[in-house]
């Protein structure tokens, strides 16, 4: 499916009955016709693109380094396609049937991966031919989530339910292969502490795989070359860590949700500085951008927040959209802030090159501007 759309600056009544005409000039046709309306304005570093299936439930974001957006539909099992260079949105339809895919990455290749949940499976979208693999976990149950990739190309995914820190590492582009001697491209490591709930996986530039442990209250570190995982201990009792980040420094961010703290760690020394986060009501996703901000969803305080960690200063971003409840959050190349809205069931984007010319907050809201084209679905 496809949908394109362009911002424009005219103001809606001028669009009225250029809109009635469409729909008489194509009420006859084969095709079931649609639009939806962008938010976007000079006024505003705000853009919103609806996403095409209703109530779609959108749990993950991620940019390719083209600038395209991914967006995974954990509800309608799809994933879409936003080009922002040509305002055109589409959907893929996820292989399995009810897979529950929460959390996603892209890979060197700018390919997708993902977990299913329900279908006990690791997914790859091919971003060129638009093709999907699926690959069978070796042990029934395992409950994949949390994924990330490697400067190798291998894929780290947890599996939840063994309470394991899992590799992948991805066959040949051999069709072949894909039906046999899958099982022996895992490799699993046992996560010391038990029933430790991890989450929140992310690779540095040494190639080590970082995690948060709710369950454990723990910060975990795997060194690929030995395999061994090393842990760091939280001192605030059932912090319930959430996110990992990591900075060009080598630095790990996460944030603790029952005090609402911003923390970095320190791997060399070992010290955790924590930062009050804004707000009352906390964190549910982080991302950091190439001048190492930090930058936090606030779902419930409809907020996108932005803390510099070279002046340890946060600031807030109000969502024009209410209660759109922000979820996942990515920065693209550009430094360009995109998120996921769960009841806008919208694509959000904070545009940083306007940010800077506007210095009201009260400035920051957006306009509804009709739609220019219509397209075939």
């Amino acid at each position: 499916m496809k949908k394109k759309v362009q911002s424009s600056k005219l103001k809606v009544q001028s669009f009225f009955f250029f809109i009635l005409f469409l729909v008489s000039l194509f009420q006859f046709s084969i095709f079931n016709l649609q639009f939806f309306i962008a938010f976007a304005s000079d006024e505003t570093p705000f853009e919103e693109f609806p996403i095409l299936t209703p109530l779609s439930s959108p749990t993950d974001i991620a940019v390719d380094r083209s600038g395209i957006v991914w967006v995974l539909e954990y509800s309608a099992n799809k994933i879409g396609r936003l080009d922002p260079s040509k305002n055109i949105f589409e959907e893929f339809e996820i292989t399995t049937t009810k897979s529950e895919t929460t959390d996603m990455t892209i890979d060197k290749d700018n390919n997708l991966w993902f977990t299913e949940q329900e279908g006990n499976q690791l997914g790859k979208f091919n971003t060129r031919t638009l093709k999907f693999e699926e690959f069978d976990l070796p042990v029934p149950g395992s409950n994949p989530a949390s994924i990330s990739t490697d400067s190798k190309g291998n894929v780290w995914f947890v599996e939840w339910n063994r309470n394991k820190i899992t590799k992948f590492t991805p066959p040949p582009h051999s069709p072949s292969l894909n039906k046999g001697g899958i099982k022996g491209r895992f490799k699993s490591y046992d996560i010391p502490t038990p029933m430790s709930q991890s989450s929140g996986l992310a690779c540095d530039s040494r190639g080590n795989i970082w995690f948060v442990q709710k369950g454990g209250n723990k910060i975990g570190m795997l060194n690929q070359e030995s395999g061994k995982i090393k842990e760091y201990e939280i001192k605030q009792a059932l912090s319930m860590p959430m996110g990992t980040v990591i900075d060009s420094k080598g630095n790990v961010w996460f944030c603790r949700l029952k005090d609402k703290k911003l923390v970095r760690l320190n791997p060399d020394t070992g010290e955790f500085k924590d930062f009050p986060i804004p707000g009352k009501k906390g964190v549910q996703r982080m991302a950091i951008d190439k001048e190492n901000n930090i930058w936090l969803a606030l779902r419930y305080e409809n907020k996108i927040v932005r803390f510099d960690p070279d002046s340890e200063i946060f600031k807030e971003y109000d969502i024009p959209m209410k209660d759109s409840q922000p979820l996942a959050i990515t920065a693209d190349l550009k430094n360009n802030i995109w998120f996921t809205m769960m009841s806008g069931n919208k694509i959000g984007k904070l545009n940083l090159s306007k940010i800077e010319s506007i210095s009201k907050k009260s400035d920051l809201k957006g306009k509804v501007n009709p739609p220019e084209d219509m397209i075939k679905r």
